[in-house]
């Protein structure tokens, strides 16, 4: 009787105890994966992340040991999904005053997956190419494109935008181009976006003149001739970029959960406040000799170019203004909309540097 009560016994708690040793190997196994499956991932580069404090906050100070990077007075001001970083540069030297070394060499492509995915949206001839070199400079590592496929073999992005050459999902650079505004690859920056906004006026125009210059290999002279004599290319085969340009704002300023807003007009005015923001946005260590140095090397009128400055008209029809006028009307409600800062005050007109 004894044999069998202990056989009962061990009988009743086998299948109970085994299910408990069973579920504990399991959660062990699970939890060594992920942990194993972290480190394979380990962000070697991790972003300074700064304290945010509310608008009638105090105001503080991050330190950096062992080194000269300050961020001095940083807050976020969020309005909807747009965020505005807000920084002091009041003690920064003046740029004049720099002897700037070529701060080109010692910028580097960021480890696999070690940077945030965040996007440098914009239509073409925003400032893209420029604020890409800017911040490159500013922070220390190049920046990625969307668009790597059909530009890896293009000399200035194996030379200056050495990111770009890789696919874009490796995480490798520290924000990525793209010209696409479409929701699904809106999505895709889940930890936000830079989006770059010019005043479609000359954003356009810039854009035609590239367009023939580079892809139909027509002279400066001839592209702006045509553009003066209102020809069909221009004044009807043209208007499906006016959508294009209001449908890239518009798709970024909804979509996007996390959103900063660059105007290209503030980025010329004041190039070292606008810098310093879009490098706190993207996470990064102020710096800001690297700032001002940036800003001396790579100065508004390298960035813009000289497209539009060889026009001395206004090549814009009635019509084209009205549509124009009513794109740029809609995006700037759905900023008002958001409480946001609106679009700076463009002229209805083209009105020649």
């Amino acid at each position: 009787m004894e044999v069998k009560s202990i056989t009962q016994k061990i009988s009743r708690y086998f299948w109970p105890v085994i299910s408990i040793i069973f579920l504990c190997f399991y959660f062990a196994c699970n939890t060594l994966h992920g942990k194993t499956n972290l480190s394979a991932r380990k962000i070697k580069h991790q972003p300074v992340e700064y304290s945010t404090i509310p608008r009638d906050g105090n105001e503080q100070s991050t330190e950096h040991e062992g080194s000269k990077l300050k961020l001095i007075k940083y807050k976020e001001d969020i309005r909807d999904n747009i965020v505005y970083p807000e920084v002091d540069i009041s003690d920064f030297p003046e740029t004049d005053q720099l002897q700037c070394p070529d701060m080109r060499r010692d910028i580097e492509v960021a480890p696999a997956y070690s940077m945030p995915l965040i996007a440098l949206a914009s239509y073409p001839r925003s400032g893209n190419t420029w604020s890409r070199s800017l911040i490159q400079i500013a922070t220390r590592y190049y920046t990625g494109s969307v668009h790597w496929e059909s530009e890896k073999n293009l000399k200035r992005v194996q030379e200056w935008f050495k990111a770009g050459a890789e696919d874009f999902m490796l995480r490798k650079g520290v924000c990525v181009k793209t010209h696409i505004f479409g929701k699904e690859h809106v999505s895709l920056f889940e930890d936000g976006a830079i989006l770059l906004l010019r005043n479609p006026y000359y954003s356009l125009a810039s854009e035609f003149l590239r367009y023939y210059d580079r892809e139909r290999n027509m002279s400066m002279p001839e592209i702006i001739a045509f553009m003066k004599e209102k020809d069909d290319r221009w004044t009807s085969g043209f208007l499906t970029q006016f959508e294009k340009w209001k449908n890239t704002a518009l798709s970024w300023l909804t979509h996007c959960k996390r959103l900063m807003v660059v105007y290209y007009e503030d980025l010329e005015e004041n190039p070292v406040r606008e810098l310093t923001r879009m490098v706190a946005f993207l996470g990064q260590p102020i710096e800001p000799m690297r700032i001002l140095c940036a800003v001396k090397s790579y100065s508004p009128i390298k960035g813009r170019g000289n497209h539009t400055s060889q026009m001395t008209f206004d090549p814009y029809t009635p019509q084209m203004h009205d549509t124009l006028d009513e794109f740029i009307a809609e995006v700037n409600r759905t900023l008002i909309r958001k409480n946001a800062v609106p679009l700076p005050t463009y002229g209805t007109y083209y009105q020649p540097t």
